[in-house]
């Protein structure tokens, strides 16, 4: 006992020295929580920035004017979805993005966070509205691809696909300009039966099947491509707003259609997508 120290004195610094010895810290946590505290954190980071990405990239988009002749004549179909009909009835306008430009392909389009690793565009709507859309303008639904007990191809009006985008580029003179192009979707889609050193386009068209709906089991009706993100397919979903009106495999061995690369603008790119009904 250290000098003009009493023993109760004694006695309250070792109780002392005890609780400072159980103060929780960190350090004396498991390896095994710290990790996974770090890994949590790591998580809500990258979500937040992620997130982040996504509401400028939403602010981006809502700057764009589609690239008609009258934009300013369209009708909206939705307070906040970008997608119109002309004044004259004619044309279903929406907007979408180059996400792909290589490998193969099930669809030209789908819908934002659901199938890009397989579709060249993604388009940030709703799809029930797209197919409301087709309906404003007099286009004609047919029906899914059957596959049993015989194939029976997707049915429906015959509905063409206009592409447009802009890009920017250098005059002889120097000056930097904006050209717009436009392009049948059916270019920028690749033939898978063509060799690669002479590629064809793809030459079928879609045709309006719609996406087939079911009931679930609360007995609400359910819109499947609102689920599935499938808009204009190039393999056979019964999902799709727009099918291809022949045989054409989902199986990855057996794909018909490819991105024909040289032909499509750089990943980002906003393209207005036109659909045109054939009646």
């Amino acid at each position: 006992m250290p000098s003009g120290e009493t023993p109760q004195s004694s006695d309250r610094r070792a109780e002392a020295d005890d609780a400072s010895i159980n103060i929780p810290s960190p350090l004396d946590l498991p390896p095994e929580a710290n990790e996974e505290a770090d890994l949590a954190a790591l998580r809500e980071k990258i979500l937040a920035e992620e997130h982040a990405k996504e509401l400028a990239l939403i602010e981006q988009e809502r700057q764009i004017i589609p690239f008609v002749d009258a934009p300013d004549e369209l009708i909206p179909l939705d307070p906040q979805d970008r997608i119109w009909i002309t004044s004259d009835r004619k044309h279903v306008v929406l907007l979408g993005r180059v996400v792909l430009r290589e490998g193969f392909l099930e669809l030209l389009a789908c819908r934002v966070g659901s199938k890009e690793h397989e579709s060249i565009l993604s388009v940030r709507v709703k799809p029930f509205l797209v197919h409301a859309g087709l309906l404003a303008v007099n286009a004609r639904q047919g029906q899914s691809a059957e596959f049993r007990p015989e194939f029976i191809p997707a049915s429906g009006d015959r509905i063409d696909i206009t592409l447009r985008w802009q890009v920017r580029s250098r005059s002889l003179s120097g000056e930097e300009e904006i050209v717009q192009h436009e392009s049948s979707a059916q270019d920028w889609i690749w033939d898978l039966s063509s060799p690669e050193h002479a590629k064809r386009p793809m030459t079928t068209h879609w045709v309006f099947s719609g996406s087939r709906t079911y009931q679930d089991a609360a007995g609400n009706h359910r819109y499947l491509a609102d689920e599935t993100g499938e808009l204009f397919g190039l393999s056979n979903f019964v999902g799709s707003i727009l099918d291809v009106p022949i045989e054409s495999s989902a199986d990855n061995t057996m794909l018909q259609f490819g991105c024909f690369t040289e032909r499509i603008p750089p990943i980002g790119t906003p393209v207005t997508i036109i659909l045109t009904p054939v009646n």
